[in-house]
């Protein structure tokens, strides 16, 4: 068993993640609200403002997602369907991902564990 991690960083392909992460079975994710570092600094303190501004409203927004994988080879999966549809991974900072090894954990449901 194993954990997805990712931190998708550009919002304008979040249906495009989704749709990719159904099509190798990834169903049972959970979807986070976030916002990185320098935008929270930047809300925060007024003082940092200045020296991080953002060039739009929506910079600094991500969502982290947090998956149970069976295989690691699914997040590769993934990254390969999402490139072969013209998601630009290797020219552009979209995303961020972690495949995490799990040592114990219980899903009554699905007893994937």
């Amino acid at each position: 068993m194993n954990l997805l991690l990712m931190v998708l960083s550009q919002l304008d392909y979040k249906e495009d993640v989704f749709l990719a992460m159904q099509s190798v079975g990834i169903t049972k994710a959970s979807v986070f609200d976030a916002k990185s570092m320098d935008r929270s600094l930047e809300s925060e303190f007024s003082l940092f403002t200045g020296f991080l501004h953002s060039r739009s409203e929506m910079e600094g927004e991500q969502l982290v997602i947090f998956a149970p994988l069976a295989s690691a080879d699914l997040a590769k999966e993934l990254l390969t369907n999402l490139e072969a549809g013209g998601i630009p991974l290797k020219r552009e900072d979209i995303l961020s991902l972690m495949v995490l090894p799990v040592s114990y954990c219980f899903d009554q449901s699905t007893i994937l564990c």
